[in-house]
């Protein structure tokens, strides 16, 4: 179906696997290679930087209006910045990789063929830009991750030139789209539970557990394809070898016999047991990333606008079924004039400096 709607283009995880759904030894030796960019201690350092993009983007906010669009003003570009820097891509491209790993995940818009072909179009562009990337890494190498992992390749790590080009797309789409989803997603439901918000505000020390039950409870990820290896049969269900499997994320991170009242959403929580970064050996790479980016800027939210609130609008949740969040979420600053006032002038002082 898949290869039908894409009308023979090539198709993100089937022609060129990446470390979403390959097996040892590829997965062990392709991810052996990238996570060199994503040592614990490494990321952990960039928590200056991210906060720094993070109060970049709150100052843009122009106080007057007394609200924003949280999605467009920092979820969407924190992470797309952070992701850029890490891999060493240059910034002036972030509206177009972000327009094309946003339309590479309609490859999950099962029954949608005009969408898939998209896809599959938006697939072979960003093949082609890091291609073109790559070329200009090799002529001008940096100390970021691809120059890293093209020189693997040249040192005969067995890294082929799809699988460089597969996994730079991989990186790229899953190191901002679903993170953007998270901040959005953690926002939206802090701000419809007020007395987890207030106890958030009360005590900051909650902040990483409320990350870990944000991910619980409404995670980025809903669902991982998987492709049955041999015939089996699951609680009585007959599954045949090569059909696909759609492990429910979402529906794993409410099992009862998990967590106690699973449905309640309390940032208080002991002992959360969620499966929002996988499993196993394909335990999501940029976990720790993901969470240091939606920690930093929910908190530096709350700090800047503890009186925020949701303003009146029609919440309208992504219609992919592989990702869920919101592309607009708009917030009442809800600050006092002398606030507004104070904002207004330190934004003019930094006009002049600049």
């Amino acid at each position: 179906m898949l290869r039908f709607a894409s009308d023979g283009r090539s198709v993100m995880f089937l022609d060129n696997p990446t470390l979403l759904n390959l097996d040892p030894p590829d997965h062990t030796r392709l991810r052996k290679l990238v996570a060199q960019g994503f040592l614990h201690k490494f990321i952990l350092s960039m928590e200056p930087r991210i906060a720094s993009i993070v109060r970049q983007c709150l100052d843009e906010y122009d106080p007057a209006s007394g609200q924003f669009d949280i999605v467009r003003q920092l979820a969407k570009p924190l992470p797309a910045i952070v992701i850029a820097e890490l891999l060493g891509l240059p910034e002036s491209d972030l509206p177009r990789f972000q327009k094309l790993s946003e339309e590479v995940l309609d490859l999950t818009a099962i029954g949608n063929d005009q969408e898939i072909e998209l896809c599959a179009i938006a697939n072979e562009e960003l093949t082609n830009y890091f291609k073109e990337i790559i070329g200009l890494k090799r002529e001008n190498p940096d100390h970021a991750l691809i120059s890293r992992l093209i020189q693997a390749e040249e040192e005969g790590d067995r890294l082929t030139a799809d699988e460089l080009y597969s996994t730079c797309g991989l990186l790229l789409v899953a190191g901002h789209e679903t993170t953007t989803r998270l901040i959005g997603n953690g926002l939206y439901v802090l701000l419809n539970h007020p007395d987890q918000l207030k106890k958030l505000l009360d005590n900051p020390s909650h902040m990483p557990n409320a990350i870990e039950e944000i991910l619980r409870y409404e995670p980025p990820v809903q669902l991982m394809p998987r492709f049955a290896l041999e015939d089996a049969e699951f609680f009585g269900k007959k599954i045949k070898k090569n059909q696909l499997i759609v492990p429910m994320i979402a529906s794993a991170n409410r099992d009862p016999a998990a967590n106690d009242n699973p449905d309640d959403f309390d940032i208080s929580r002991e002992n959360i047991k969620h499966v929002s970064f996988g499993h196993g050996i394909h335990l999501c790479l940029g976990l720790t990333l993901a969470r240091l980016e939606g920690r930093i800027a929910i908190n530096i939210l709350l700090e800047r606008f503890p009186d925020m609130t949701l303003a009146d609008q029609k919440i309208v949740w992504t219609p992919l079924s592989l990702v869920r969040g919101m592309d607009n979420l708009v917030i009442k600053t809800n600050e006092s004039p002398a606030k507004i006032d104070q904002a207004r002038l330190e934004r003019a002082r930094l006009q002049l400096e600049g």
